[in-house]
């Protein structure tokens, strides 16, 4: 997971920001997100404003999920990378002003 955070912050553009994101996602295995509510199971990241609104999804969602610690470490993870793509998205847009 460092490698990935470490990745989003050395993201010198938006798109770079995104591609991280995407690739993330690609990983993940559908069993992770069977925790969460089944109108909360997509993920996909494609854009920019993507990794906002996936990000609000699954923390619904998260905030509904059942399960034990363990059963949602990967939705943690996730939460968290698209949490600080998005802060880092907010940095570049600062920095092109």
């Amino acid at each position: 997971m460092e490698s990935w955070l470490k990745d989003i912050e050395g993201a010198a553009s938006e798109a770079e920001v995104v591609r991280h994101a995407r690739d993330f996602c690609s990983l993940l295995h559908p069993r992770d997100l069977e925790p969460l509510p089944r109108n909360c199971r997509e993920v996909r990241v494609e854009s920019d404003a993507d990794i906002a609104m996936t990000h609000a999804k699954l923390a619904r969602g998260y905030a509904e999920a059942r399960a034990h610690a363990s059963e949602v470490e990967k939705l943690r993870d996730l939460l968290t990378l698209l949490s600080r793509a998005a802060e880092r998205l907010a940095e570049l847009r600062r920095a092109t002003r």
